[in-house]
């Protein structure tokens, strides 16, 4: 304990005479958006300001045991700084002898390095650094947001914490991403530290001020930028920190497990039940339990016999196998050795003693490996070639999160080579996941894990957001038992879409969640939810989550599934083009309506890139949808019909459960698979399709919701160069190195001429014939008219050349 010297000092400027005079403090500091005008200590970023935004919290005695909760703190006491004092070369030195600079950021354009230190402030525990936000307006990111993608008006810690009054005991704060956008205003704001901290977006305080609150020690630095579009300000984050890891394309084929399998004749009836009802997928996981002990790494063949030939055998149908895993090594005689290695050459996490720590998680207890050590991931590393030598393409990450800044209330010392549960909270699930991602095959690996940090995103292919409901409930809510619950499909939404916005485009939650057992209703809604994410994975607890055990869920629900699961394979080169730009520059895939467009839509809301627009349904029972459409014009796909949305006014939709609201944006292009097939990887078993036939792989159905305005065509470029562009009745398209033949599907409904009842269709002047099924046509292609069902479909075959289609 020390006792407080000095609180907050104000102290006079005296000005020196004759040469040895002290600079003058500038009256303002401007950097990108950012002026400080120092005699008031007011921030301005672009046209809005904020006075007093540096605040210095303070304490009678400092305990060093305690968890100075940046959320608000009783024992501590928040002052403003009032003024600067002095310079200090390119540091201004302000009130209590804080020190701040301000200087312009590298790479990033229109961007301001802002930089506090108040180490040196007596009795001082607490910065809290504010800028100004506008009420009712909506701000992103911050990681993992389980409430809400829009964190306005919400308290979000950066840290993992025992939270005994929620029902998972913790505070559900897996992936703390220090980043907080203004889509509205495009302003970005991101602290580039791992310290325990907490954000306030203008939930307490009066003036309406987004404020992050951390603790004293050392230099803060953060970055305050603006861009041109909401889109840029994600990322510009990303050009600060890191571009994502992007999981390998079979990673986007629907994936299946359960909860715990049984046998290897259980796994290869699951393969085979998928198979035989063409419900695609190209990846099956192997959950707790599989091994001899917990990280032996050894399958245990009295439940999984003959692995090698099991892997093998699913390979043969086009799945390869994910595996389970965690970062202990526990105390049984199976791990001894491990155990003794490890501690000979210090890669396990201690406390202050030295001596390695056994934590009691689910299945412990065990000591966690410090992946921050030198030679450890090299360690774990051949001990994970264990199974990957099996055959393994992927894992699935969970735990390693006991690196928590406190318990209770009081900091408990654990110590790691980089540092401590202070600076490694969330910081070590970077290392963990490293281990993992480079024992794979590079680029060929997928990862599916629990837990993140800012930047981290560069070696975790994909979030999965842990234990959820089995339900519709939102998160917070009271779950009949005095806690908290953890929340269902609402949550699985939020926080997709949240971690979407801060730095991790690729997410997948267990469809029908994990906590309790989902209903047929919950299942496939879920499903129709996850169709349209980046990682649509089925499984959860219970004895499987698989749609056609009858003794689980409704009949028919297996076809209402496949209907989802088709979807989602269908959207493969769709995905695949997005995630390679996600790889390239940060661009999220998935998008809160809001955070596009300035409309009332609501939180569960969101874009597929840029065209396709998706409104779940998110309440039990219901057969409606209720939406605001965002500004522009937009075709159900369920119906046909054109709609206009302003922005603020509601309609409501038809909903059954088999139908997701989905629009198209009207004068899109959406590149989907013309034609079906089981899987994107080679299988060599009878009866299995897969895209990596060219005769499948190579031909694309461009969805096309004409009715834009001429002088706006439509550009569509994919992943291996193909493009397709559109101009009112024009259509034109070029071949790539994948894609060659190419069906412009258009629904006609409710379109005027020619779509609705077009006479001719020609390529380069030369007239097409009509077909009765256009897959059976030859080069350069052919086209059909449904009447009936106002259908338009185009075939082309374009290798290696552009094609120009008009429609008369």
């Amino acid at each position: 304990m020390r006792t407080r010297a000095l609180a907050l000092i104000v102290a006079p400027v005296v000005a020196a005479c004759g040469d040895n005079a002290a600079a003058p403090v500038p009256g303002t500091l401007t950097a990108g958006p950012v002026t400080i005008t120092t005699a008031t200590m007011s921030l301005a970023v672009g046209e809005l300001a904020i006075d007093d935004f540096l605040q210095i919290g303070v304490t009678d005695e400092i305990e060093e045991t305690h968890y100075y909760d940046p959320r608000g703190d009783a024992l501590v006491e928040l002052a403003p700084i009032a003024k600067a004092k002095s310079v200090d070369g390119d540091w201004i030195v302000l009130d209590s002898d804080v020190r701040l600079r301000l200087s312009k950021c590298k790479g990033v354009e229109d961007c301001a390095v802002l930089e506090v230190d108040a180490s040196k402030t007596e009795g001082a525990v607490q910065l809290r650094i504010a800028l100004p936000h506008v009420a009712n307006e909506p701000a992103y990111g911050t990681g993992d947001a389980a409430a809400g993608a829009n964190v306005a008006g919400a308290v979000r810690e950066m840290q993992l914490r025992v939270d005994p009054m929620s029902e998972s005991s913790l505070n559900e704060t897996h992936v703390p991403v220090p980043v907080l956008l203004w889509p509205r205003r495009n302003i970005g704001w991101f602290i580039a530290d791992d310290r325990p901290a907490a954000f306030d977006v203008a939930k307490s305080s009066a003036n309406a001020t987004a404020t992050f609150t951390l603790p004293v020690r050392g230099t803060y630095k953060s970055y305050i930028y603006r861009t041109t579009s909401p889109l840029d300000l994600v990322r510009a984050y990303t050009t600060l920190t890191s571009k994502p890891a992007v999981p390998p394309r079979w990673a986007f084929a629907p994936q299946q497990w359960r909860n715990v399998w049984n046998s290897s004749t259980e796994v290869r009836d699951d393969a085979n039940e998928m198979r035989t009802r063409r419900i695609p997928g190209s990846l099956m996981w192997i959950d707790n339990p599989w091994q001899t002990a917990y990280n032996t790494f050894v399958v245990d063949e009295a439940r999984l016999a003959a692995p090698r030939q099991l892997i093998a055998d699913l390979g043969a149908q086009g799945y390869h196998v994910l595996f389970w895993s965690t970062p202990y090594v526990g105390t049984t005689p199976a791990t001894a050795t491990d155990r003794m290695e490890g501690n000979a050459q210090k890669f396990f996490i201690t406390d202050d003693a030295g001596k390695a720590i056994d934590y009691p998680w689910q299945d412990g207890p065990g000591t966690l490996v410090d992946f921050t050590r030198p030679g450890a991931i090299a360690w774990w590393r051949q001990r994970i070639e264990r199974v990957v030598d099996l055959g393994a393409r992927g894992f699935k990450l969970d735990f390693g999160e006991e690196v928590v800044p406190d318990i209770g209330g009081t900091i408990l010392p654990m110590l790691l080579a980089g540092g401590d549960n202070s600076s490694h909270h969330a910081r070590y699930a970077e290392g963990y996941h490293d281990a993992y991602l480079g024992s794979l095959p590079a680029n060929d690996g997928f990862l599916i894990t629990r837990a993140g940090a800012w930047g981290e995103q560069r070696v975790n292919t994909c979030i999965w957001p842990g234990d959820l409901d089995s339900d519709f409930t939102e998160f917070g809510v009271d779950n009949g038992e005095g806690q908290a619950n953890v929340g269902g499909m609402p949550s699985a939404i939020s926080r997709g879409l949240s971690l979407s916005m801060s730095g991790y485009p690729f997410y997948g939650s267990d469809i029908g969640g994990f906590r309790g057992f989902p209903t047929t209703e919950t299942l496939l809604r879920w499903a129709a939810y996850a169709a349209y994410g980046t990682i649509m994975q089925l499984g959860g607890g219970g004895k499987s989550h698989n749609p056609w055990d009858t003794t689980l869920f409704d009949a028919g629900s297996d076809l209402v599934y496949k209907k989802f699961a088709d979807l989602h394979m269908q959207l493969n080169p769709l995905l695949w083009t997005l995630a390679k730009q996600a790889g390239a520059d940060g661009t999220p895939i998935t998008r809160p309506a809001r955070f596009m467009y300035n409309c009332a839509c609501d939180d569960a809301m969101f874009f597929l890139g840029d065209d396709i627009l998706v409104a779940p349904v998110v309440t039990e029972g219901a057969t409606t949808r209720a939406v605001v459409l965002p500004p522009g014009a937009w075709m159900d796909r369920a119906t046909g019909t054109i709609v206009t949305g302003n922005g603020t006014t509601a309609i409501t939709v038809p909903a059954p459960r088999d139908v997701v609201p989905v629009w198209h944006r009207v004068g899109s292009l959406v590149p989907m698979f013309a034609r079906y097939a089981d899987t994107m990887l080679p299988a060599t078993a009878a009866g299995v399709t897969s895209y990596t036939d060219p005769t499948l792989g190579r031909e694309l159905r461009l969805v096309y919701t004409p009715g834009g305005s001429l002088e706006d065509p439509v550009l569509a470029t994919l992943h291996d160069g193909a493009s397709a562009n559109a101009n009112g009745a024009f259509v034109s398209v070029t071949g790539g190195t994948e894609y060659s033949v190419f069906t412009i599907d258009v629904d006609a409904r409710g379109l005027p001429a020619p779509w609705s009842s077009p006479a001719s269709v020609s390529v380069g002047g030369v007239a097409l014939p009509t077909a009765a099924d256009v897959t059976t046509c030859a080069t350069p292609g052919c086209w059909r008219f449904d009447a009936t069902a106002k259908r338009l479909e185009i075939r082309i075959f374009a290798q290696g050349v552009t094609r120009d289609l008009a429609v008369q």
